[in-house]
């Protein structure tokens, strides 16, 4: 038998050395990649927040487009967020102020809650409610 035959039949597995090598590149990969997943995970969930609170700034403005001059102010007193919009923004927090711009009487939305950069940055909407003599068109 020659000596690489004699090697080849010997070496059957892995050596320490590799199996070391091979195992500090899997730790090294993990740790770097995981807080990529972590933000990602944070990224996702907020923008989920957002878009329930946009869609929930565009229902409540709906509302305020459709309800009749004579019941604004009663309507806006009693603005209060939906029940999906409770429970996924936490300490959420709906005001409309009233505003006069070139185009008429507007009413902005804000909704801001409890989240990191949010606290001093709420979404903001801004509508026209119907004027006081404009009342809903007839169907055809």
């Amino acid at each position: 038998m020659t000596s690489s035959s004699i090697s080849s039949t010997r070496r059957r597995g892995f050596s320490m050395l590799e199996v070391v090598a091979a195992s500090s590149l899997t730790v090294v990969a993990l740790t770097s990649i995981t807080p990529i997943f972590v933000r990602q995970a944070r990224l996702l969930s907020e923008s989920r927040r957002e878009r329930i609170a946009l869609e929930e700034l565009a229902n409540q403005a709906e509302r305020i487009a459709a309800t009749p001059a004579g019941e604004l102010d009663r309507h806006l007193t009693a603005l209060a967020l939906s029940p999906i919009a409770s429970r996924h923004l936490p300490d959420a927090r709906l005001d409309a102020v009233r505003g006069d711009s070139p185009l008429g009487p507007t009413i902005t939305l804000r909704l801001g809650w409890n989240a990191p950069g949010r606290l001093g940055h709420p979404l903001t909407l801004v509508t026209w409610p119907r004027a006081a003599g404009q009342g809903r068109e007839a169907a055809p």
